[in-house]
């Protein structure tokens, strides 16, 4: 009776490690395509929390020089986050093939943890710009469709 139980605990385990299976090149194409799609979204966010900065910038409600160059940091951040968003998408290759599904897994891997970088990149710098324009009084961007910003 316990040999049986043992038996069937290892069978069960067997059958559920088999299951799992690495993810393939299509996964994790797929998966880098919905976080583009996410960050697409987001920079909406980012390009109109900029130009409020902008606007903050040229207005009388900053009031000393330091307060001044930090918000013109924060929009030349703002401006990097998007062109590094800008420069992932063009040297994207969507239609990669490899010489087989290894080099396919590795290309789109590769192409995550770029996209990732963006991301992290945008989150930082909604952060830091939501954050100062709440000190200005200004509503931040809510997440927008980016229909209109061009690839």
């Amino acid at each position: 009776m316990k040999n049986t139980i043992t038996l069937g605990f290892c069978l069960i385990i067997f059958l559920f490690s088999a299951c799992k299976t690495a993810p393939d090149s299509k996964a994790v194409k797929k998966e880098v395509l919905n976080i583009h799609d996410k960050l697409m979204i987001d920079g909406g966010k980012v390009m109109s929390n900029k130009m409020k900065l902008d606007s903050v910038l040229k207005s009388d409600k900053i009031k000393s020089p330091q307060d001044s160059a930090k918000v013109a940091d924060l929009i030349m951040s703002l401006n990097k986050a998007d062109e590094r968003m800008m420069d992932w998408m063009h040297l994207f290759n969507d239609e990669f093939k490899g010489k087989n599904e290894q080099e396919d897994l590795d290309y789109y891997k590769s192409e995550m943890v770029k996209i990732r970088k963006v991301e992290d990149d945008y989150i930082k710098v909604t952060k830091a710009s939501d954050s100062v324009l709440k000190k200005y009084n200004i509503a931040p961007a809510a997440k927008m469709n980016m229909e209109h910003h061009k690839h």
